[in-house]
């Protein structure tokens, strides 16, 4: 009966039960919070008459179910969280609080066109990553791993040129890296690791000047290392480990100037171990291991003052 209301935020407390669908009566709520409670059940389809939401947030429950079309109908929403933990309230979690909503990625999604943030990670959700998400044309953060979603990453991706962040790692992806993704010229993060994805890796990558975090390891890339990511002058770490990927490793590497964590191993690499790798004096981290590299290990490396962890073992 609370007409007037315009945010509910009722998060981080111990509350039971179902969500209420008359909560799709307060059609003056911008703001719904309800997460790291202990809800249960499906979320409200009524929940899609909320026309002047921006905000909804569900994580951290135990929901179950569909997520509901209707969600599409919010056409002022900026921020949808659905996913089980929230890294910042970890702390306060037990091993229960999980939303578990299975199904499909709604479709409907693609019609909330002021939306900046989706997060839907950590559930049980199936099918393919809707095209339609590819109209989101304000879109900073897309998180959907640790799902079960299939089939190949939509090129249509590549049409989000706000997308800063985009999360698609653990999942049951297949096909290549779409080329388009050329076109993501703001792109910080790209996590694409533990999916079933092959393929070369595009030269295209080493366009991406914003890119900071590429993860792309445990699927089954094939091909060489593309010398053009020593292009990429912003990045901090890069994991290519647990591929198929041959050839030798790129001196061009040598030329990440910010990078920490440099990972390739389990993989069919060849040759030396590039002496550029020594210029990189940021780095932490370096993982070699379990690839048919042959030569001496450069001196160079020993200019490393920063390095934590070097693995070379298994190297033939």
């Amino acid at each position: 009966e609370l007409q007037a209301l315009k945010t509910l935020r009722i998060g981080e407390n111990e509350l039971t039960g179902v969500i209420p669908t008359e909560l799709g009566n307060l059609r003056a709520l911008t703001s719904l919070q309800l997460y790291v409670n202990q809800f249960t059940g499906q979320i409200p389809s009524e929940l899609g008459e909320l026309q002047a939401l921006k905000t909804l947030s569900f994580h951290g429950n135990e929901l179950t179910g569909a997520i509901p079309t209707e969600l599409g109908n919010l056409r002022a929403l900026t921020w949808l969280q659905l996913y089980c933990i929230s890294v910042l309230h970890i702390r306060i979690l037990s091993q229960t609080a999980n939303n578990k909503l299975t199904s499909i990625v709604p479709t409907e999604l693609g019609n909330l066109l002021a939306l900046t943030k989706l997060e839907m990670r950590i559930n049980q959700l199936t099918g393919a990553v809707p095209s339609e998400l590819g109209h989101l044309q304000g879109m900073t953060d897309l998180y959907l791993s640790f799902n079960q979603l299939a089939g190949k990453v939509p090129t249509e991706l590549g049409k989000l040129q706000s997308l800063i962040r985009l999360f698609l790692h653990v999942n049951d992806l297949t096909g290549s890296i779409p080329p388009e993704f050329v076109n993501l010229q703001a792109l910080e993060s790209l996590y694409l690791n533990g999916n079933e994805m092959t393929g070369t890796l595009p030269t295209e990558l080493g366009k991406l000047q914003a890119m900071k975090y590429l993860s792309l390891d445990h699927s089954e890339f094939t091909g060489v290392v593309p010398t053009e990511l020593g292009s990429l002058q912003a990045l901090i770490t890069l994991h290519l480990g647990n591929n198929n990927l041959t050839g030798p490793i790129p001196s061009e590497l040598g030329k990440l100037k910010a990078l920490k964590t440099l990972s390739m191993y389990q993989n069919q690499l060849t040759g030396a171990v590039p002496s550029e790798l020594g210029h990189l004096q940021a780095l932490e981290t370096l993982s070699l291991y379990h690839n048919q590299l042959t030569g001496a290990v450069p001196s160079e490396l020993g200019k490393l003052q920063s390095l934590e962890t070097l693995a070379l073992c298994k190297c033939n």
